[in-house]
């Protein structure tokens, strides 16, 4: 498996934002589904070896995560309107309230409160990594799961990238910095070139 996680630092953890104007009312949750779409879709379908989490730390009803699994899901479109309104209507569930960790909303999407220590629970045992500028070069790191595991979590941030606290809570659960190239570019760019690095690797 292959685990995405983009934390929003303002992003909405509620459905109150305009699909009409999108980066002005939603923390900029349209960066975190462009991530959505580098991570699961290709031209033909879907990856059903990919997961995406959305780390949602902004608004009144934050922190929460969006789990989006490619193994599960249907109907996952490739536009934004289409993946900001599968979002609003997941995050206006109440499915979550009271529950403790992911509770599913529809079949491959899940809600669940908390951030990022949700996720580390779920996707404990997989090799963590973290996306950064200053990391070691993707392509020179061999193997890149412990014992050759093939069950990869790979950690970014939005155009705010990470704060301290996170940074240092990923450092604490022995996330690996790497870096995808000497110049910096848009976070759904990343994942699509680690999900291009991971494919080759697989041809091999």
């Amino acid at each position: 498996m292959r685990r995405f996680v983009i934390i929003g630092r303002k992003a909405s953890a509620s459905e109150e934002f305009f699909l009409d104007d999108l980066p002005s009312t939603s923390g900029r949750l349209d960066i975190l589904l462009r991530g959505v779409r580098a991570a699961l879709l290709t031209s033909h379908g879907l990856r059903r070896d990919a997961m995406v989490y959305l780390v949602l730390l902004g608004g009144p009803r934050a922190p929460r995560v969006l789990r989006i699994r490619g193994d599960a899901a249907k109907f996952i479109r490739p536009d934004e309107r289409s993946l900001a309104t599968l979002a609003k209507k997941t995050l206006a569930s109440r499915a979550d309230e009271g529950a403790s960790g992911f509770v599913d909303v529809k079949p491959g999407i899940a809600i669940a409160r908390g951030g990022l220590e949700e996720v580390l629970t779920d996707a404990a045992g997989a090799a963590l990594f973290l996306l950064d500028e200053g990391g070691e070069d993707l392509r020179k790191v061999e193997p890149l799961g412990d014992g050759g595991s093939t069950d990869l979590a790979f950690f970014l941030g939005d155009h705010g990238g990470f704060d301290a606290e996170t940074r240092a809570r990923l450092d604490a659960a022995g996330a690996r910095p790497v870096s995808i190239g000497p110049v910096a570019v848009h976070a759904d760019d990343v994942v699509a070139i680690v999900s291009n690095e991971l494919d080759r690797r697989g041809a091999r």
